[in-house]
């Protein structure tokens, strides 16, 4: 795994109307959990440009349900660094399943994608 520090950093994500109350709580992925993340525990996706937390947030619908965009300044260190994808020499085995189709795992085959890292991480 690659750990790395990061400071001054704009993120952003679109909250669905009633998550936009507390942005910074992770309550809506905990509810129903997420790629990396089980339900019942809270988590929060930031994307690191608009568009992607305008795509994250439309997912697959044809149309764009009501949201707000929020833009957060991030200091975190560490943090696990996945911009340079998963490199096996590097990282510890479990985290190759972080590229899975975890829409498909969770939603049709009813499997729970990635709850070792989640637990592990």
């Amino acid at each position: 795994m690659i750990l790395t520090a990061i400071s001054g950093i704009t993120a952003y994500r679109m909250h669905a109307p009633k998550w936009a109350v507390a942005p910074t709580s992770g309550a809506g992925a905990g509810k129903h959990g997420g790629r990396a993340n089980r339900i019942g525990l809270s988590a929060l996706y930031l994307a690191l440009d608009i568009n992607t937390a305008v795509q994250e947030y439309q997912q697959v619908s044809p149309l764009m349900p009501p949201g707000t965009l929020v833009s957060y300044q991030l200091t975190i260190d560490p943090v696990v660094d996945f911009t340079g994808g998963y490199q096996g020499g590097k990282w510890a085995a479990l985290w190759e399943d972080f590229y899975c189709d975890w829409r498909d795992c969770w939603f049709n085959q009813r499997i729970e994608p990635l709850r070792a890292t989640a637990r592990s991480a």
